[in-house]
């Protein structure tokens, strides 16, 4: 079924296939891939049209971390070489100690870089929100554009309603 609001058009498609199908004929009728928006309530990861929007959370994630590490074993061996201990020939920094401060800091910096990603990438910040529909929860998946030009309305009408049936 094809929904219009008021400047998008979205399709319900019950098939993965028919979802690429969609997103193949919006990107032929010469919409840009960031304006196609695809919503499932499930991952179909082995399919095309699961690339748009992806975000490379896992490599922002280790960069936190690594931040986080190299961050906790400086401040754990310089805020021991800042005091004038006595230690008797013992070393100053003893890395099992720190081990210990720079493991938990590794831990805070994967942590808070993966809040921070799901803060500015979750769509509960944004002002214009997608039209969602209950169908998307019992397993169905939205295609569409949240912008359509007046242009091409309705030719990507029409190649929506190959796949799908109207609703208004």
């Amino acid at each position: 079924m094809v929904m219009n609001s008021e400047n998008g058009i979205y399709v319900l498609c019950s098939a993965p296939d028919a979802t690429e199908r969609a997103v193949n004929a919006l990107l032929s009728a010469g919409m840009p891939r960031k304006e196609i928006v695809v919503i499932s309530s499930e991952p179909l990861e082995q399919y095309r049209f699961a690339e748009f929007g992806k975000v490379q959370m896992p490599w922002l994630v280790v960069c936190g971390a690594i931040v986080g590490g190299i961050g906790g074993f400086l401040l754990a061996s310089l805020t021991q070489k800042s005091y004038a201990i006595v230690t008797g020939g013992m070393p100053i920094v003893t890395l099992w100690t720190d081990g210990i401060i720079t493991y938990e800091l590794t831990m805070l910096g994967a942590i808070l870089t993966t809040s921070v990603v799901f803060l500015l990438t979750a769509p509960l910040l944004r002002r214009n929100h997608r039209p969602y529909d209950p169908q998307v929860s019992k397993g169905k998946v939205m295609v569409g554009i949240n912008s359509v030009p007046d242009a091409l309305r309705n030719k990507i009408t029409e190649l929506l309603k190959e796949i799908g049936e109207i609703r208004q």
